[in-house]
């Protein structure tokens, strides 16, 4: 692990943990975050935050994010289909259906697509393949994972994205297909735009954290 060094200072978590990260290029880039923004919030710095997240709750409550990551796959966005319009609906063949038949072939699942608001459910023994993957994955790793769930609301794309499998960019715009199609339909929104843009601002942070962990 490597120390994190602020103003010729070691950086500690929020709750007075050393700040350390398991790679040289990950702590020189949360190093450079300090330089851009020397104020002592964690808020506007994704890298410092996701770490200090892998530092304090990761590593003291795995089972809990484990736990939300697994729950997160049967709202994933890419399973609930529209019926409606039609180019809509293949767009969602097009786009979505490789990526749930790829992700279902990798991890052994059985998840399809629906067109109602009813849940799906993995097998018990698909959860438990879940756990495993989960539970070896770093507790960095896991807080980026997590955060790609928040802000994709996929586990399917977000877990394409940990194994790099999926460029960020492509990424996120499955994720926002309904999103997209509707601004064709109706328009663009100011407000709307404006919003998806910070967040995707904050995706990409997420996606930069996980690759400078490896």
């Amino acid at each position: 692990m490597v120390n994190v060094q602020v103003n010729s200072q070691t950086l500690k978590t929020p709750q007075g943990r050393l700040f350390q990260t398991p790679t040289l290029a990950l702590a020189k880039a949360i190093e450079e975050e300090w330089k851009k923004d020397p104020s002592p919030s964690f808020q506007h710095k994704p890298l410092t935050s996701l770490s200090a997240t892998a530092l304090d709750k990761v590593a003291d409550s795995r089972d809990s994010f484990i736990t939300y990551a697994i729950h997160t796959i049967s709202r994933d966005v890419l399973l609930f289909w529209a019926e409606t319009p039609s180019f809509l609906l293949t767009l969602q063949e097009e786009k979505w259906a490789p990526l749930i038949e790829e992700v279902n072939d990798l991890l052994t699942l059985t998840l399809k697509p629906i067109f109602s608001f009813s849940l799906p459910s993995l097998l018990p023994t698909e959860e438990q393949r879940l756990k495993k993957f989960l539970i070896q994955t770093s507790d960095f790793k896991l807080a980026g994972f997590c955060h790609l769930l928040n802000l994709t609301s996929s586990f399917y794309l977000s877990y394409l994205i940990l194994e790099d499998r999926l460029s960020a960019e492509k990424a996120w715009n499955l994720a926002h297909l309904h999103e997209h199609t509707q601004r064709h339909l109706w328009g663009e929104d100011e407000d709307a735009l404006l919003q998806e843009k910070i967040q995707y601002e904050e995706f990409l942070e997420t996606v930069r954290f996980l690759r400078l962990v490896e």
